[in-house]
């Protein structure tokens, strides 16, 4: 199993990797979206000169999420064994880990504005507080219990 984990992890790593590169951001909605050079300052959100970091973070959590979402619906097709539960966990995983690097470079200096707590976050810009579901949380939990499924699969 040891073995299967390690060829699993290095195909997420190449799934972001080449997610990072992918211009998702045309594809998720038809209205015509402003550039995504933005970042949120302490003065308020403010334009960048480059491609911010925050964006790469945030097409590989999207390319995740919908692999995700993908294996999920497969499960609904058949019986999921030890294997599809830690793929579903390492995928949790992933997808939890770049929405937190997303949160963290949305902003200049890194995390400024983002407050998170127990299954939501929110962002203030300029004292106007917006609260979000934090899918990430969701996401570990899922990968908590897919972990535990697994293992107990094992045993």
């Amino acid at each position: 199993m040891t073995r299967q984990l390690v060829v699993l992890f290095i195909a997420i790593v190449i799934v972001a990797i080449a997610s990072a590169f992918m211009p998702v951001e045309r594809f998720v909605a038809d209205a015509i979206r402003p550039p995504s050079n933005k970042v949120l300052t302490p003065d308020g959100v403010k334009d960048i000169a480059s491609t911010p970091l925050w964006l790469y973070a945030w097409r590989i959590t999207v390319i995740f999420t919908i692999l995700l979402f993908a294996a999920i619906v497969a499960t609904f097709f058949v019986k999921p064994n030890a294997r599809a539960r830690w793929t579903l966990a390492m995928l949790s995983i992933a997808a939890a880990v770049f929405h937190y690097l997303t949160l963290l470079f949305t902003s200049s200096p890194p995390g400024y504005g983002v407050s998170i707590y127990p299954l939501f976050y929110t962002i203030n810009v300029k004292n106007n507080i917006q609260i979000y579901l934090d899918i990430g949380q969701v996401f570990i939990l899922y990968s908590i219990y897919n972990i535990y499924i697994a293992e107990k699969k094992l045993s």
